[in-house]
């Protein structure tokens, strides 16, 4: 069976671990529940917090970071605060020039209404979708083939 990672990309910096980890939980659940595929999710909030410093520095939170992305078939990414997201706008700039390069392909979904109106976000995602349900609908659909 094939294994498949899925990253979970989006706002961290201002908001409490609950609001952080809430969407990613649900997201997680939602595709479990639609599907027996051998995933491993990676939500950021649960190695590297803002309100606990056990890194050493910012260059291992982004090498990390950046690696596990990197690593993923799948990144979904919450698009409702996105213009407060630097580090979000960073992991996408990495996926576009992976896929562009031909490094490897990964799959970006968005969740939401952007808060911001670039282009290059649009550019990056392949699908858009409103809501969770629907994302993960399309994700256990199309994605985790």
């Amino acid at each position: 069976m094939k294994h498949f990672k899925i990253y979970t990309a989006g706002k961290m910096a201002g908001l409490s671990y609950e609001e952080q980890m809430g969407w990613r939980k649900e997201i997680e659940h939602l595709i479990r529940q639609k599907t027996e595929a051998n995933i491993t999710f990676i939500h950021p909030p649960a190695y590297y917090r803002y309100d606990k410093t056990e890194h050493k520095s910012e260059s291992e939170v982004k090498r990390w970071d950046l690696n596990q992305v990197k690593d993923s078939d799948i990144v979904i990414v919450n698009l409702s605060d996105i213009a407060d997201s630097i580090g979000t706008h960073y992991e996408l700039g990495v996926i576009d020039a992976m896929n562009s390069f031909g490094y490897k392909h990964i799959y970006v979904i968005g969740v939401g209404k952007p808060n911001t109106n670039h282009p290059w976000i649009d550019l990056t995602l392949l699908r858009q979708e409103d809501n969770f349900e629907d994302a993960a609908e399309y994700v256990v659909n199309y994605l985790l083939l």
